[in-house]
C-alpha cells in the first residue's frame, strides 16, 4: 500500500508550493534596447525597482522562497505585448531585461538556463486586405479606438521547480502530448496533412503554368503546397525539441540515442558545431552562413519560408562553465533572418497579392533556449543545435508541461 505521499493528491500538494514559489512580474512597458533614449532606459529602470517594491505577486513569492537566488539555475518565461506593429527584437529585448533583472531575480545573468521569450505585435488590417481576401462579402472594418497599451509579464522559477514538474509529468499515467493543446489546425494529423498535400497537387495538375490564363493559379497553388510542407516539418521539428527540452533532462539516458538520429533528418535542424574560444568568432559566423545557405539552397521549397517560425535552441555545457543565452540568440539569430528569411506573418499562398517571402519582412515571435549537460549525450561541450520551430507556439514546452500537471492533477479530477 502506497503512501500519502506517493499519491496524486501529495504530488497535487507540492506542485502548488512550487507554483507559489514563482515570481511573477508584470510590467506596463515594452523593454528598451541599447538603441532606445537614455531617458527612456533609466525611467524603464525605474518601473522595474517600483515593481519589486510594490508588486503584490512579487512579495508574495519572496515570502515562500529567497529571491533573489545567489547561485541557483534559473528558468525565465517572458511574454512581451507591444504597443505598436513595429518594435525592437525579441532578442534585443531579452537583452535588456535580462541584464535588468541581475540583482533581483539572480547574481548573474549566466544562471539563466532555461529562457522562453515571446512577442506580441498588434497586426493592422485595411480595408483593402479585405476587399482581396473577401471580395464583395467583405466584412466592414470596425475603427481602433485608442492607443494599446505595452506590457510586460515575467515569470521566474529556479530550474529544480521545472525538473520537478518534468520528473512528476514523466509518472503519470495520462501522458503529455505536445499536440494535444494545438487547435489552430496547422498540425492536422500527418496522414491528413499528407491527403491535403496530394488533393493540392492533383489540382494544380489541372492548371497549365504555360497558359496566360492558367499560371496564376499554377503558381498560388505551388505556394500552397509549400507552405503545407513547411508546417509538417516545423511539427518534426516541435516534436524532437518538445522530447529534448522536457525528457532529456530527466530521463537522458534512455532518450538520447532514440533521439540523436532524428536530429540529422529534419532540414530545420541544424548543427552549428561548439561555440568558438576567444577570437574564433569570425570563422564561426562563416561557417554558420554557409551552412544555412547549403540548406536553403539543397531545400527550396523549404525555403524561403513561408510559415512563421520561432527559434528552438540548445547549448550542451560543461556544468562548470556558463554561457549567456541571450548572446548566444544574438550570435545565431541574424543571420537566420537574413539568409533563411522566416516571415513575419504566415504566407499560406491564399490570395495573389501576398507578398514575396523573398522580400517581404522577415522576424521570429519567440526564441526558447535551454542550456543542458553535455554527460550522457555524445555531444561535446559547448555544442549547439537550433531547430526552426512553429511561430504559432504561445509558452515554453516546460510550461506546457506545468498546465498538462496542473489539469491532471485537478482534485476535481482526481
Amino acid at each position: 500500500m502506497r503512501g500519502f505521499w506517493e499519491t496524486h493528491h501529495a504530488e497535487a500538494i507540492r506542485f502548488t508550493r512550487r507554483r507559489g514559489e514563482a515570481l511573477q512580474l508584470a510590467l506596463p512597458l515594452e523593454p528598451p534596447t541599447k538603441k532606445t533614449r537614455a531617458g527612456t532606459r533609466r525611467k524603464a529602470s525605474d518601473l522595474l525597482d517600483e515593481a519589486f517594491e510594490t508588486d503584490a505577486l512579487v512579495q508574495y513569492a519572496r515570502q515562500r522562497t529567497r529571491w533573489p537566488k545567489p547561485r541557483a539555475a534559473i528558468a525565465l518565461d517572458i511574454e512581451v505585448f507591444g504597443a505598436s506593429s513595429n518594435g525592437p527584437r525579441i532578442d534585443s529585448i531579452c537583452k535588456w531585461l535580462l541584464d535588468e533583472l541581475a540583482g533581483r531575480v539572480y547574481t548573474d545573468d549566466r544562471q539563466v538556463k532555461l529562457l522562453f521569450a515571446r512577442t506580441w505585435r498588434p497586426q493592422s488590417v485595411s480595408s483593402v486586405d479585405l476587399v482581396t481576401f473577401w471580395g464583395d462579402a467583405a466584412p466592414p472594418l470596425p475603427d481602433a479606438t485608442g492607443e494599446r497599451s505595452a506590457m510586460t509579464y515575467v515569470t521566474a522559477q529556479p530550474r529544480a521547480n521545472v525538473l520537478a514538474d518534468l520528473r512528476a509529468a514523466s509518472q503519470l499515467d495520462e501522458r503529455w502530448d505536445p499536440f494535444d493543446d494545438d487547435d489552430s489546425g496547422r498540425y492536422a494529423d500527418p496522414l491528413h496533412a499528407s491527403f491535403h498535400r496530394d488533393h493540392l497537387v492533383d489540382h494544380r495538375a489541372l492548371f497549365d503554368q504555360n497558359d496566360e490564363r492558367d499560371a496564376g493559379e499554377h503558381r498560388l497553388l505551388g505556394h500552397q503546397i509549400d507552405y503545407t510542407d513547411q508546417v509538417q516539418q516545423q511539427r518534426l521539428v516541435d516534436l524532437i525539441f518538445s522530447s529534448l527540452f522536457t525528457r532529456l533532462p530527466v530521463d537522458g539516458h534512455n532518450l538520447w540515442g532514440r533521439v540523436r538520429d532524428w536530429l540529422a533528418y529534419s532540414p530545420y535542424i541544424f548543427h552549428l558545431g561548439v561555440l568558438p574560444e576567444r577570437g574564433g568568432s569570425r570563422a564561426f559566423q562563416l561557417n554558420l552562413q554557409q551552412l544555412l545557405a547549403t540548406r536553403r539552397d539543397q531545400f527550396p521549397g523549404l525555403f524561403p519560408m513561408r510559415s512563421t517560425s520561432g527559434i528552438s535552441m540548445i547549448l550542451f555545457e560543461d556544468p562548470d562553465t556558463g554561457k549567456d543565452l541571450d548572446n548566444l540568440v544574438r550570435t545565431v539569430l541574424p543571420d537566420v533572418l537574413t539568409v533563411l528569411r522566416p516571415p513575419r506573418t504566415d504566407l499560406p499562398g491564399w490570395i495573389a497579392e501576398e507578398a514575396d517571402p523573398a522580400s517581404g519582412s522577415v522576424d521570429i515571435p519567440f526564441l526558447e533556449v535551454a542550456a543542458l549537460p553535455s554527460q550522457g549525450t555524445d555531444m561535446p561541450a559547448g555544442s549547439v543545435i537550433f531547430g526552426l520551430s512553429s511561430g504559432h507556439r504561445h509558452q515554453s514546452w516546460w510550461e506546457c508541461i506545468a498546465e498538462h500537471l496542473e489539469r491532471t492533477l485537478d482534485p476535481d479530477r482526481l
